[in-house]
C-alpha cells in the first residue's frame, strides 16, 4: 500500500460507488479511525542568513558565502492519518494506515516514502500509552520542501469509542533531517541558496539541515466510525481543502 502525505487525497470513485478504505484485494472495511496530525518543525538557526561572511571564524583569512537556512515561514505540517479498521491494534499496522501531510501556508502537499509506528504500548494503568514512529518523504508538490527523514516519540491516552478500545491521541517530540538549505518563502527578497560555512573555506550544497520540533495526533470523532468506513471517499473530500485535493489528483496519488 502506498504511503502518502497531507492535505488531500481520495480514493478513486468507480461506477458511481464510493471506494472504501482498503487495498483493492482486501475486503472493504466497515469502520474507519481518523486522526488529526500536526507537526511544528524548525531548523537549528531558525532564520535565513544572506551575503558573505567577512571574517573567517576559524582565523584562516578566507571569506566565504553565508548559509541560507530555512527562512522564517515556519515549517508547520498538518494533515490526517486514516486507519482502515477500528481495532486497537490497527493503528500500529502500516498496511492499515494512510498518512497525508502538507503545509497550508506554502500550499504544498508532501509525498510519503515510508511511514510506520515502530512500536505502540498501552501502559499499566490501561488509560495511557507511548509510541515511536519513523517517517521519510520524497519532497513535496511545489519542490520547495526537500526530502525529510523524521523520528518521533511521545505519550498519549487510550479510551473506548463505540465499544472498542482505541488510542485517542498522542503528542511528543520529533527530530530529523531536511534536505540542503533552500528558499522556502515565495518571492523571498534576494534569497540565494548557499552551502554551509566550513572552517576550510569550502562550501557544501548537499548537506542536510537538522530539524526538530513537536508533533500531535488526536482522534477525530466526526470523521471516524462505521459510517465513515463505508464512505471513505466522502470523508476524504470533506477533510481536505480543494487545492490539496487537486495536487494529489494531478499526481495520481489516489491509486492505493
Amino acid at each position: 500500500m502506498k504511503k502518502l502525505m497531507m492535505f488531500a487525497a481520495a480514493m478513486t470513485i468507480v461506477g458511481g460507488a464510493y471506494a472504501q478504505c482498503s487495498d483493492p484485494d482486501v475486503i472493504d472495511t466497515d469502520c474507519l479511525l481518523t486522526y488529526n496530525v500536526k507537526m511544528n518543525l524548525r531548523t537549528v538557526t531558525g532564520k535565513a542568513v544572506k551575503g558573505t561572511i567577512s571574517q573567517d571564524l576559524c582565523s584562516d583569512g578566507v571569506a566565504v558565502a553565508g548559509c541560507v537556512r530555512i527562512p522564517k515561514v515556519g515549517l508547520g505540517l498538518q494533515g490526517y492519518l486514516f486507519v482502515c479498521d477500528c481495532g486497537c491494534e490497527a493503528l500500529g499496522d502500516s498496511d492499515d494506515t494512510l498518512l497525508f501531510l502538507g503545509n497550508s501556508k506554502l500550499k504544498t502537499t508532501l509525498f510519503t516514502d515510508e511511514f510506520e509506528f515502530d512500536w505502540m504500548h498501552i501502559l499499566g494503568n490501561g488509560k495511557s500509552s507511548e509510541t515511536s514512529w519513523t517517517l521519510t518523504t520524497d519532497g513535496d508538490y511545489r519542490d520547495v520542501i526537500g526530502p525529510m527523514s523524521l523520528w518521533g516519540t511521545g505519550f498519549g491516552t487510550v479510551g473506548v469509542k463505540q465499544g472498542v478500545t482505541v488510542f485517542t491521541g498522542f503528542s511528543g517530540g520529533v527530530v530529523g533531517f531536511l534536505a540542503e538549505p533552500r528558499c522556502l518563502a515565495a518571492g523571498a527578497n534576494n534569497c540565494e541558496i548557499a552551502g554551509y560555512w566550513l572552517c576550510d573555506g569550502e562550501l557544501e550544497f548537499d548537506d542536510p539541515s537538522v530539524i526538530y520540533g513537536t508533533w500531535a495526533m488526536k482522534l477525530n470523532p466526526k470523521l471516524s466510525g462505521i459510517k465513515a468506513g463505508s464512505n471513505f471517499s466522502a470523508v476524504l473530500r470533506k477533510a481536505f481543502p480543494g487545492w490539496a485535493y487537486a495536487q494529489f489528483a494531478e499526481e495520481d496519488r489516489f491509486d492505493f
